[in-house]
């Protein structure tokens, strides 16, 4: 791996080295909800892979209104899930507004769990890796 930059950061302590990571990949997945060829919803996620850790992240999330508590939403997020779930990630973070009710119970419904700060986590390992501070 190429050096960037070689730190130090303490006198009795060894040299840091700041390095480029190689292996760093992202990818995009945006899946789209029709009724009869029209779009009605919408979920863009992200995949990041940085060599030493995967996580995804769900972009952003939209059904129109006329079609919400229809279970697209539920659908959409799902088949996400899925696909991080092949992917091997460690997470899949969201954030949502504490005013989008109906999002949060969706992500608590679909076993998101909130962690620290606005940030609910899925994890198919079943465990947070974010704790909310006390």
């Amino acid at each position: 791996m190429p050096v960037v930059e070689s730190v130090k950061t303490d006198p009795e302590r060894k040299r840091k080295r700041i390095i480029q990571i190689e292996k760093f990949n992202a990818k995009n997945f945006l899946l789209v909800a029709e009724e009869n060829k029209r779009v009605i919803g919408f979920i863009w996620a992200t995949f990041i892979n940085y060599g030493f850790s995967r996580f995804g992240y769900i972009e952003e999330l939209f059904v129109k209104n006329e079609f919400r508590n229809k279970g697209i939403g539920t659908a959409l997020v799902k088949n996400i899930m899925k696909i991080m779930k092949k992917l091997k990630v460690d997470a899949l973070f969201v954030t949502t507004e504490k005013r989008y009710k109906d999002a949060i119970k969706l992500y608590k419904n679909l076993e998101f769990r909130m962690c620290k700060g606005p940030w609910f986590v899925w994890t198919y390992k079943r465990k947070c890796l974010l704790r909310r501070r006390n």
